[in-house]
């Protein structure tokens, strides 16, 4: 049996013909009715396919809320700030932030969530009320320009649709997908846009023969509309990533899917109904920031700048609160202090999400102390 986008998209192929991975991926993730993230569902989380750093603990949330105040005194104590977070999953993170601000800070801050997806919208608002300072919008260009502010995107840029192209007897083709009876199968094709091969040049990147490389146009279309939404301030992306030369010598790319089954490496298996990732190309959105006019540091590692936002205190307070807990026989409050150091350990482990790397641009501020 095949999954309701799956036939949507071999009967769309049969019409128009073979399309681009980037439009295949687009719908996979995105279709309104049959995408990944449109299908209702939970995705990220304890309930959901994958869990990322903001379900993991609240102290995650606070600890980056440091770094927010630190940008807003940076910018000059405006007394608006906005913070835009896109693709806030189940709204973790976003209400971790907005219990750690406190003072001059809470009042200027303007919580603006990027969601797209009208059932997460739903979650998000039931978690977060009452709130007069936070605001949903579907896209970027939704988001009202301000003169100060920071973008944050967790784990974003790699859900971002890339086009595919591998290297031939020294041509380069597109990879597009195709239906082959009720199947979906890829086919190679001339490249559908000029700009694949000038993404190519602009990464510095010559692709051997037979090699595999995703092209992330729409990775440089979210840093340029991302860096319109205000005058000053900072954009922080947090990913799994590597640099262009890395990623030109992985012979299949860095693509991989997620489902209730676990991870695979099958795009064209059940549209709709699994993740579909790959790696942040860290040379091309590092030359994207440059070219909106912004300082980039990084990438450094999730652990290393955690630490310096305070991670090793936050652990300590839990440890304390822990051991108060034990000597006062309070069973439940100590599981519930272990179980958050553990998150935090978690959080910093380099074998895992201590190893996301996080780029961090910067315009009209001087540079911040967490990078």
């Amino acid at each position: 049996m095949t999954s309701p986008l799956q036939a949507y998209l071999v009967e769309r192929i049969r019409r128009h013909g073979p399309m681009p991975f980037a439009a295949y991926m687009q719908l996979a993730l995105y279709h309104p009715q049959h995408g990944y993230y449109a299908g209702g569902g939970i995705r990220t989380g304890w309930n959901g396919h994958f869990v990322t750093s903001a379900e993991l603990d609240p102290g995650f949330g606070r600890l980056w809320t440091t770094a927010f105040e630190e940008i807003w005194e940076l910018a000059g104590r405006p007394a608006r700030f906005d913070l835009i977070e896109i693709g806030p999953g189940e709204g973790g993170f976003a209400k971790a932030v907005l219990e750690a601000a406190t003072g001059d800070f809470a009042e200027a801050l303007r919580l603006r969530l990027i969601e797209r997806t009208p059932d997460n919208e739903a979650r998000q608002r039931e978690l977060l009320k009452p709130v007069s300072n936070v605001t949903w919008h579907r896209s970027l260009a939704e988001a009202p320009r301000g003169a100060a502010g920071c973008l944050f995107a967790n784990e974003v840029l790699d859900n971002l649709p890339v086009h595919l192209v591998e290297s031939h007897g020294g041509e380069i083709y597109e990879v597009c997908v195709e239906a082959d009876e009720d199947a979906l199968k890829t086919t190679l094709r001339p490249p559908s846009n000029p700009e694949l091969a000038n993404f190519l040049k602009r990464c510095g990147v010559v692709l051997g023969d037979g090699r595999r490389f995703e092209i992330a146009l729409a990775a440089e279309s979210l840093v340029a509309h991302a860096s319109s939404r205000f005058e000053r301030g900072a954009w922080i992306f947090v990913d799994y990533g590597m640099e262009a030369q890395e990623l030109a010598e992985r012979p299949e790319g860095s693509l991989v899917c997620y489902s209730a089954g676990g991870p695979d490496d099958l795009p064209l298996v059940d549209p709709g109904t699994k993740d579909v990732t790959v790696h942040a190309n860290w040379t091309s959105l590092r030359a994207a920031l440059r070219g909106a006019g912004q300082e980039v540091r990084g990438p450094l590692t999730q652990r290393s700048v955690l630490k310096r936002l305070g991670l090793d205190d936050l652990h300590q307070d839990l440890k304390d609160l822990h051991a108060e807990a034990i000597s006062s026989r309070r069973g439940a409050a100590a599981l519930r202090a272990l179980s958050r150091r553990q998150a935090l350990g978690a959080l910093a482990d380099p074998q895992g999400l201590g190893g996301l790397g996080v780029m961090v641009g910067t315009r009209g501020v001087a540079s911040p102390s967490f990078v």
